[in-house]
């Protein structure tokens, strides 16, 4: 068994400061409730209740959420509407003559 000897000097004196403020974060990664783990071009933050964090998710993601939403399922109507506008000249559907 080995014994130590231990002694304090009490010849230099310590100073302290108290600082007040608030620390900021300055990057995503700096947040506890924030996963950037697989963050990648053009993707999203989205809430994750079971992680309890903020993740970065494929914007394709969002969409299927929009649509099995419980509460307001589906697509807003004025997206739906824009897409009718922008595809009314790529798809072209002939019901043929009557």
């Amino acid at each position: 068994m080995s014994n130590y000897n231990v002694r304090l000097s009490s010849s230099s004196k310590l100073k302290a400061r108290v600082l007040s403020g608030v620390i900021v974060a300055r990057k995503l990664e700096e947040l506890l409730d924030v996963d950037v783990s697989n963050v990648e071009d053009s993707y999203v933050i989205m809430y994750d209740k079971n992680l309890e964090k903020y993740v970065a998710v494929n914007p394709d993601k969002v969409l299927k959420k929009a649509v099995t939403e419980p509460e307001q399922p589906g697509l807003p109507n004025v997206f739906l509407d824009e897409l009718d506008v922008q595809l009314d000249n790529r798809i072209d559907l002939d019901g043929g003559t009557f």
